[in-house]
């Protein structure tokens, strides 16, 4: 792959349990990075989730290597879509050149409209 593939800035986000002020917690997202990605949709399909249709779509999305993202971080679209890691991340060729990770739209937690 060529760095010229990279044509989509996405940010990566990370959840962080925070206290509430009434004795629980919330999870608040925020950017721990905007790398250049190649974005790829491989495939949707529609479930049933809270008694209706909803759209299910992945991705694939490879960056340049970058150690430290985890399968409970979520990713953000330039359009705005959150996806969820579905897999961990991994190095396709094992020559820490890229990552790719596989992400999907089930599963997305509520964010804080970053």
């Amino acid at each position: 792959m060529g760095p010229g593939k990279l044509r989509e800035r996405v940010k990566i986000r990370r959840g962080e349990l925070v206290d509430n002020g009434h004795g629980g917690q919330l999870r608040q997202w925020s950017t721990i990075a905007e790398p250049w990605a190649e974005v790829i949709g491989l495939a949707g399909r529609e479930a049933v989730i809270a008694h209706s249709f909803e759209g299910i779509g992945s991705w694939r999305i490879t960056i340049r290597w970058r150690a430290g993202v985890l399968a409970s971080d979520q990713l953000r679209l330039p359009d705005g879509t959150n996806l969820a890691i579905a897999a961990p991340p991994y190095d396709p060729f094992g020559n820490r050149k890229w990552l790719s990770i596989l992400a999907t739209s089930e599963g997305v937690e509520a964010d804080d409209g970053e």
